[in-house]
């Protein structure tokens, strides 16, 4: 399990690190989520990267829309 923010303080952008990887070993992203707010977690789709990072990082973003992590103040899906 790779966390795509890759730090517990405030950050503005994700990190890249669990798509480079998964690129190179070529594997699936599971995506899995803890939605702190409605008390719920569990896995998303298989997501297979295509190699075009911009392009898929908007379509991984776009499910954890409406997703809210426990420090909420300091993560967003929304941000670029």
């Amino acid at each position: 399990i790779v966390p795509p923010e890759g730090t517990r303080a405030k950050t503005r952008y994700w990190k890249t690190g669990f798509y480079h990887i998964a690129v190179a070993a070529q594997v699936p992203i599971v995506m899995a989520y803890m939605d702190y707010t409605r008390r719920i977690s569990g896995l998303g789709p298989v997501f297979y990267p295509s190699g075009d990072i911009e392009a898929d990082m908007k379509e991984i973003k776009a499910f954890y829309v409406g997703i809210r992590g426990r420090n909420q103040q300091q993560f967003s899906a929304l941000d670029v």
